[in-house]
């Protein structure tokens, strides 16, 4: 499987100490088509509940896709945490969201984990809730029917208002948005779909912008053929986007 093209500047390898400060959020792109992923060995890394879900997987791609997404997920949590990666116990919420069991939850730290194709993006902050999503894009997905059952009235119009060839980059960042702000809020399919505008700025590229009290969204740029989106809770706090990479010792 060929790796996933990304800009090293905009997704740079970590400093050798991570620190979170409680005004700012990290996200972390994980490249699962990344030859250098030692599955065996990252699957050990996994709950027994993960790895059983991991191993029912039809095809390869997808397993390939979970096990490096959980496995950076728990390398993650516990080098924030300070502890051992099977110390790390998750919980999920009443829609699905997971989140840290006791006792580590008194420690404050949020995450939210999403993939797509070869990509996932783990999302952490402090005191504050967040949410994340990515999406690769399809150039053969019919898009039309979709946003017309879940974009709201104004959404489709400034969508199909746009030139064509910009419509499909417009359809995933506007979906990515949505999605970022359900897993934030952790309501699940069952939540309002938040409005958010879709516009072309200056120099002809789409812009999303929300006005969602209580919340605050940002774009990201994952990959060539790949959307991604960051809500968190409460006002705008900077972001620093790192690449994560095997802990050393995790090779084969």
């Amino acid at each position: 499987m060929a790796a996933a093209e990304f800009s090293e500047n905009l997704w740079p390898l970590p400093p050798n100490a991570v620190g979170l400060h409680d005004d700012e959020v990290h996200v972390w792109l994980v490249n699962a088509g990344s030859a250098d992923i030692p599955q065996d060995l990252l699957a050990g890394s996994l709950s027994a509940d993960e790895r059983e879900r991991a191993a029912r997987f039809k095809f390869t791609k997808d397993r390939r896709l979970y096990v490096a997404a959980h496995a950076a997920l728990r390398s993650l949590l516990a080098d924030y945490l300070r502890v051992a990666a099977d110390e790390i116990h998750l919980v999920l919420g009443a829609h699905g969201k997971p989140a840290l069991a006791a006792p580590l939850v008194v420690s404050g730290l949020e995450f939210n984990l999403s993939h797509s194709h070869e990509v996932a993006l783990v999302a952490v902050a402090r005191q504050r809730a967040v949410g994340v999503d990515v999406e690769f894009i399809k150039r053969k997905f019919s898009f039309d029917d979709l946003a017309r059952r879940f974009f709201t009235t104004r959404e489709v119009a400034a969508l199909f208002e746009l030139p064509q060839p910009l419509q499909r980059e417009a359809f995933f960042k506007c979906w990515t948005s949505k999605e970022a702000f359900l897993k934030a809020k952790g309501t699940g399919l069952s939540g309002k779909l938040d409005e958010v505008a879709i516009t072309l700025a200056a120099d002809q590229q789409v812009r999303i912008n929300a006005s969602v009290p209580g919340w605050s969204l940002s774009e990201l740029t994952p990959c060539i053929d790949y959307e991604g989106a960051l809500v968190v809770q409460g006002d705008s706090r900077p972001i620093r986007c790192y690449r994560w990479e095997p802990p050393l010792g995790a090779s084969g």
